[in-house]
């Protein structure tokens, strides 16, 4: 369009050269005359033109004349003024920042994000995310480190406060009396045994054969042990045995209830029991080693990364199980106009932080972006772009300088 234009402006300015020099010999006419002044005019005002387009580009005809190559010589004016222009006046602090407060950035990347959630590029976006994260973790690195935050916790736990929560939980579950109950049933099981009852008559009768007596208590435990053996002695002893257990085991029997007061009394006891309490820090630090905490916490982390990367592949993975997640928080968001406008309002003043600080880059921006073409190159973009218009001033110079010259040369005549 520009080598169009200026193809046009040449033509008009030939023509009006042309019909100059054809108007020569019929000048003494009056219509001669009429004419030639005409195209005297617009031969006079379309080399004004093309003098005065040339001029800011270049030197016409290469002649260095003053005031000629206006743009190449005020280059650096110009590349200033367009900066600043630019800069300060279009896309100024004050313009940008009014424009974006219009624009609801927020609540725009929820819907966007919203409207790509079944996207299958997505889903196999996030796949891929979960697959990354899951490569990313380092089990060597991770497995001493857990290690060693698990042995600082069990450190730190309160002994005493960990012997009385143990005792609350046995008085409260019953674990006393049952645990008692269980020495009893040990217990009735082994006295009811026939070697038993003979073991126990047998240490009898070695126990009164021991007592030292004379006189008629030397002849009374002589007499006795005449009349009773192994078996019977025994007997007597074992019974009274399981008599006493069945008391024992008896809800609410006051014997029973001593022996579970006493029990109960000791447990209380035991936080406040230093022995116990050095024992138990002295375990703690011994728990890991003796766990082997590095060796099983390396296999369960193994183990459950294993298990998450078979979950992570399955095909279902991201739609049924991520994309709801996703959807949920995204609606939440929504809903909660108190949390969508304060979200707003720090996106706002992010940008326009991250504005004051970059702003001037804009201008940097123009001016590396001119820096890039030497004159030559630069003249040619402008007259690409400005040059149509400017090479119409040739075409509208000629034709004005016609007929202001049709004009001039009329009132001559009538003068």
């Amino acid at each position: 369009m520009k080598k169009e234009a200026k193809y046009i402006a040449t033509v008009s300015l030939g023509v009006m050269g042309a019909g100059f020099l054809a108007t020569i010999p019929v000048a003494s006419t009056v219509w001669g005359g009429f004419l030639q002044g005409g195209f005297e005019a617009g031969v006079v005002g379309g080399l004004a033109d093309w003098f005065a387009v040339s001029a800011l580009f270049r030197h016409p005809m290469g002649i260095p004349i003053p005031h000629t190559a206006l743009l190449p010589k005020n280059r650096e004016k110009i590349t200033n003024a367009l900066v600043s222009t630019v800069q300060n006046e279009l896309l100024s602090k004050e313009t940008i920042r009014a424009r974006l407060q219009q624009i609801r950035f927020l609540e725009r990347g929820l819907e966007l994000a919203e409207s790509h959630l079944d996207s299958e590029a997505l889903h196999k976006g996030l796949s891929m995310l979960a697959k990354q994260a899951l490569n990313a973790i380092d089990l060597e690195k991770l497995t001493p480190l857990l290690a060693d935050e698990i042995s600082k916790a069990l450190q730190e736990v309160d002994t005493s406060r960990l012997v009385r929560a143990l005792v609350d939980t046995v008085k409260d579950g019953g674990y006393d009396g049952k645990t008692f109950d269980f020495v009893l049933d040990k217990v009735e099981a082994w006295a009811f045994k026939a070697e038993t009852r003979d073991q126990l008559g047998a240490m009898a009768l070695k126990a009164f054969e021991g007592l030292q007596s004379n006189g008629f208590m030397a002849f009374a435990v002589n007499a006795f042990i005449g009349m009773v053996n192994e078996e019977k002695i025994g007997g007597i002893i074992q019974n009274f045995l399981l008599s006493y257990i069945e008391q024992m085991r008896t809800k609410q029997h006051p014997r029973r209830e001593a022996v579970l007061s006493f029990i109960r009394s000791e447990l209380n006891k035991l936080e406040r029991n230093p022995k116990l309490l050095a024992e138990l820090e002295s375990l703690k630090t011994k728990l890991p080693d003796m766990f082997e905490l590095d060796t099983k916490l390396s296999g369960l982390l193994a183990r459950l990364k294993a298990r998450a990367e078979e979950f992570v592949d399955q095909p279902d993975f991201v739609p049924v199980h991520v994309v709801p997640i996703i959807r949920h928080v995204l609606a939440s968001v929504k809903e909660n106009e108190a949390l969508l406008q304060r979200g707003e309002i720090w996106v706002q003043e992010q940008i326009a932080s991250y504005l004051e600080k970059n702003h001037s880059k804009i201008g940097q921006l123009v001016k590396e972006n001119l820096d890039k073409f030497d004159n030559e190159k630069l003249t040619e973009l402008m007259e690409d772009k400005i040059g149509k218009d400017l090479q119409w001033i040739r075409v509208n110079g000629a034709i004005c300088g016609f007929i202001i010259g049709l004009g001039l040369a009329g009132l001559k005549m009538l003068f």
